[in-house]
């Protein structure tokens, strides 16, 4: 799970042009926290910490927990 998720905000980070890093300042979250729930180590994210992250990156909460939704929206921009 830990691998997925990180590969979901990689890509979502990449689709707005920004680092993980700025990701976090933007969210107003820790690298630290972000981090850790992108390698599995915290298994329920905050909701309100994923809703943050979702704002700065453009999409929606489930973009962020579902993998599918990945593959959905990079075959749309083929």
């Amino acid at each position: 799970a830990g691998l997925v998720r990180h590969f979901i905000v990689e890509v979502r980070c990449k689709a707005a042009g920004i680092s993980r890093r700025e990701l976090c300042r933007q969210a107003k979250l820790s690298y630290r926290t972000v981090e850790s729930w992108c390698a599995g180590h915290r298994k329920s994210p905050d909701v309100y910490q994923l809703w943050r992250v979702a704002r700065v990156l453009g999409c929606q909460i489930e973009d962020l927990l579902d993998p599918e939704r990945i593959a959905d929206d990079t075959s749309e921009t083929e």
